[in-house]
């Protein structure tokens, strides 16, 4: 055999050849597997995102309570404020009750208030004293505004041992809207607070 047709034999031998019965299937299984692997990766970003902003909503949600769960506190604690005296007793509003009332009469309000009713314009503002509407400075962060409160005297219990009929414990709510970072995240919180008048 001459170094020729050696030569031409190895060559013959090295080439590619394609068998008969491949037809690219490897190619279209990966080409099958990586679509199958993008549809699962956009899969679980969708399912990233939607996750973010429940979380985001629930901290929004969280911060609108803790916001009214504050202005229930700020009424609550210029209540019991008040010097036990029958004179220190705040008159509650009758009707036509705007924010300058202290406080409002039983049923002034809605006993179900929702968030977008009318009466929170006229509602006191967290961080202002209700006595003398001397702004204290103080606020609650992160919020789109700041709490708002309404203070309703329910009930009077009058001592029947007191000659007096202004001695004995008032019974008050205070109903409290707070927002989150987002205006549309709101809500209230309502307490009773129980205040003794001698």
């Amino acid at each position: 055999m001459s170094h020729t047709q050696r030569s031409r034999k190895w060559y013959v031998s090295t080439k590619l050849t394609r068998p008969a019965h491949q037809r690219g299937a490897a190619l279209l299984i990966g080409l099958v597997l990586i679509v199958v692997l993008i549809l699962l990766s956009l899969s679980y970003t969708q399912s990233a995102i939607i996750q973010q902003r429940l979380a985001g909503n629930y901290k929004d949600i969280s911060l609108a309570f803790q916001s009214s769960e504050a202005g229930a506190r700020w009424g609550s604690a210029w209540l019991q404020s008040l010097g036990g005296g029958t004179l220190s007793r705040p008159f509650p509003c009758q009707s036509n009750c705007d924010n300058t009332s202290r406080v409002w009469l039983v049923g002034q309000y809605p006993s179900h208030p929702e968030p977008g009713d009318t009466f929170w314009a006229s509602a006191r503002i967290y961080g202002v004293d209700p006595a003398d509407d001397i702004n204290l400075g103080q606020h609650v962060p992160l919020v789109s505004s700041q709490p708002r409160f309404i203070m309703e005297e329910q009930y009077f219990r009058r001592d029947d041992l007191a000659g007096d009929p202004q001695i004995g414990v008032a019974y008050f709510r205070v109903g409290s809207l707070g927002n989150g970072r987002r205006q549309n995240s709101d809500s209230i919180v309502r307490t009773v607070v129980a205040k003794r008048f001698e």
